[in-house]
């Protein structure tokens, strides 16, 4: 297998598509491809990543670069402060939702972005043709570390007119608030930021101990609500008001009800449009999130007559998109939310501040989340390389004859009770699967249907053995 360098930045498993060596050199060549200016790197809580951090620092320090070391923070803790500080860019040493053995690097441009596709493309290219020696002993860079990234951070969300009167309005609820950080990135500056907006933090997961971590993720590393049983659980046997969950790098959350139910991580962004579009009612720009975000974004925005665009997937597509549009806020199904006002990036921290923010209002998360529209998903995935899934396109398309088709990221077929999404991921060696369907309508036959076509095409590929 092959590390992925994608439109998600550069991962791979560790020690074989990863080493310490590929990084420094790649981090070399990040400085030099940015130019003059610092660049700041922080990381997740992986075993690998003080390893692999210290190998990006090594590689921009012999490019000239002077680096500031955020230390373990959440990945959108690293973009701000590229944005609000002017930097040069930023590294995030992360494989965000990816198992334990995996890490990687995510590449931020001085706009506090990550890279769009053209530039990581030359990137990518420098990365291939780079052959450039370490500079000489007196142009190293200078390393110095800036403890006080998820201050800023915490401080950028809390004091935004958006959430600056969610303290008093919860004071009188004084409401409690469970964290499964799985032991991530996200594990301090949660509990800071519930806090310091007026509710009481109730941790689960959120040690970052290394010894501890080396025994892996204590659960699956998505919010997703197959993996939430023990938060679940936690808000249940304390009686707390809501459930929050992180992935390992803090830019994805997933929500958990007063009575235990997961809502799903589709919700979020449905959730964070309920809480801004009100308070942001002179906009009328479009919400923009991706072809596999739920339509329930859409019944949502349309109660405040906002319309929605998709994007394919990927952070920055989304991002992106929105920049062009002046959206107030959008963001992806999978727990991502974002709000350009605060940081151009997918935010768990803001996602958490949002739903504080509806809590004020005085209702239940359970309450919140009649507000939603109920459709079924279903997420699966299968092994088929790109080559085999562009044959079964036409294959998909004669199977949903009559289905609106949009090919802009794998193939969409959008009828009139479901949609089906079947993409080559971004951030693994696999194809995605997503259906969701309206009504009684089951997602699972789709699904299987689909899953039949691929194993049909995959087989039937030149050199692929029956």
């Amino acid at each position: 297998m092959r590390r992925i360098f994608g439109i998600s930045g550069l991962r791979g498993v560790v020690g074989t598509e990863l080493t310490p060596e590929s990084v420094s050199r790649i981090a070399a060549v990040f400085g030099r491809f940015v130019g003059p200016g610092a660049v700041c790197i922080g990381r997740d809580t992986r075993p690998s990543g003080a390893m692999f951090l210290s190998a990006a620092v090594a590689g921009l320090l012999s490019s000239g670069t002077d680096v500031e070391d955020l230390g373990i923070c959440p990945t959108p803790t690293v973009l701000l402060r590229v944005g609000r500080s002017r930097l040069a860019g930023g590294i995030v040493v992360t494989a965000s939702h990816n198992p334990e053995q995996w890490n990687g690097l995510k590449f931020v441009g001085p706009d506090g972005m990550f890279l769009v596709p053209g530039e990581l493309a030359r990137f990518r290219q420098l990365v291939e043709t780079d052959d450039s020696a370490s500079i000489e002993w007196s142009r190293i860079g200078r390393l110095t570390a800036y403890p006080e990234a998820i201050d800023d951070h915490i401080a950028a969300v809390a004091e935004s007119d958006l959430f600056s009167d969610v303290p008093d309005r919860l004071s009188e609820r004084s409401p409690r608030v469970g964290i499964d950080a799985v032991n991530g990135a996200a594990s301090q500056a949660a509990a800071r930021l519930v806090a310091r907006l007026g509710a009481e933090p109730v941790v689960l997961n959120c040690e970052t101990d290394h010894q501890k971590l080396c025994s892996g993720f204590p659960r699956g590393p998505e919010p997703t609500a197959g993996n939430l049983v023990d938060l679940s659980r936690l808000v249940q046997e304390k009686r707390l008001d809501l459930g929050v969950a992180f992935d390992p790098d803090g830019d994805r959350a997933g929500f958990v009800d007063e009575k235990g139910n997961p809502l799903g991580e589709e919700a979020t962004v449905c959730l964070a449009c309920m809480h801004v579009l009100p308070r942001r009612t002179k906009s009328e720009r479009p919400v923009v999130v991706n072809l596999s975000t739920t339509r329930a974004v859409e019944d949502v925005c349309r109660a405040f007559s906002v319309p929605v665009e998709r994007t394919p997937v990927g952070e920055i597509s989304v991002a992106a998109r929105m920049k062009s549009l002046g959206s107030v806020i959008g963001g992806e199904g999978n727990g991502g939310v974002i709000l350009p006002e605060i940081n151009p990036t997918r935010d768990g921290l803001v996602a958490t501040a949002c739903v504080l923010g509806l809590l004020s209002s005085g209702k239940t998360t359970s309450e919140l989340r009649t507000g939603i529209p109920e459709y079924r998903m279903l997420k699966t995935t299968v092994s088929l390389d790109r080559v085999e899934f562009d044959a079964a396109r036409e294959l998909l398309a004669r199977a949903f004859e009559g289905a609106r088709r949009d090919d802009r990221d794998g193939i969409k077929l959008d009828a009139e009770d479901f949609w089906v999404h079947v993409r080559a991921s971004n951030t693994e060696p696999v194809v995605r699967i997503i259906v969701e369907t309206s009504g009684i309508t089951s997602p699972e036959p789709i699904a299987e249907k689909v899953t039949r076509i691929l194993g049909r095409a995959g087989s039937a590929a030149p050199g692929r053995k029956e």
